[in-house]
């Protein structure tokens, strides 16, 4: 009765003199680093952006297998692969559930709030047939691992493209409403032009006549710039009309 008294009494695991596991005092085992270390990091509620456990706490999810590749696991196991991490969490038995595109896994000893379970998650017995198997498993996930880092590489390239022409494109319509209103403008000089003209020269019929044509020009070019191809075309025929007022003269 004294020794479980005093198991109660001291706290229910504490660091031991291995500096890689975690002794649980009252089962009398050892919580493998690994297992201590993926629990503190699933469990730290900075990383919820990239790893964090699931609604249910049953199951823990990686949101960002770029961020948790370049920064979690150099941090706390020395090696940034994904595949690796999967591998070790195969041989303590945790299985990879949910949807196909997403990163969750579950085990039944590991789950939020229950720390003490993980001195229960062992640590398989491999066999020829289980390693040929994982080491398959191992290929597969490092190929699919480099084939999404290749993507999201790609999409960032679209992205920077897009706003590329994004901004290009708002330079141009910039610079086609300056255009329009110019051409704007001259057509509105070139028709104070005409009306000064045909005041001065009201007594010659024949001026009249010619000024009164160069003025329905001016008016069927004002009507069809808006189907023109483009400011180059408008500025041309603004200069003809001129052309034919100076005629005119």
């Amino acid at each position: 009765m004294n020794e479980v008294d005093q198991s109660q009494e001291s706290p229910s695991w504490q660091y031991g003199s291995n500096p890689q596991a975690i002794r649980i005092e009252n089962e009398g085992t050892q919580v493998p680093a690994f297992l201590n270390k993926t629990y503190e990091i699933v469990d730290n509620p900075a990383n919820n952006h990239i790893i964090a456990w699931s609604d249910s706490g049953v199951t823990f999810i990686v949101y960002d297998t770029g961020a948790f590749c370049s920064h979690i696991l150099p941090a706390h196991f020395k090696h940034n692969n994904l595949a690796s991490f999967v591998r070790q969490l195969n041989i303590y038995g945790f299985q990879k559930v949910g949807n196909k595109h997403l990163w969750e896994f579950r085990h039944d000893k590991f789950r939020r709030d229950e720390r003490q379970q993980l001195s229960f998650i062992k640590r398989k017995t491999p066999t020829r047939r289980w390693m040929g198997e994982n080491q398959n498993d191992t290929q597969r996930s490092e190929a699919i691992l480099t084939e999404l880092i290749q993507l999201k590489q790609r999409q960032e390239l679209l992205e920077m493209n897009l706003v590329q022409v994004m901004n290009t494109n708002d330079t141009l319509w910039n610079d086609l409403i300056s255009c329009k209103q110019q051409q704007r403008e001259i057509q509105d000089n070139l028709q104070k032009v005409l009306y000064f003209l045909m005041s001065v020269h009201q007594a010659d019929d024949q001026k009249q006549s010619q000024l009164t044509g160069v003025l329905d020009m001016t008016h069927n070019s004002q009507s069809m710039s808006n189907l023109s191809s483009g400011p180059l075309n408008d500025g041309m025929s603004h200069l003809h009309l001129s052309s034919r007022i100076v005629g005119s003269v």
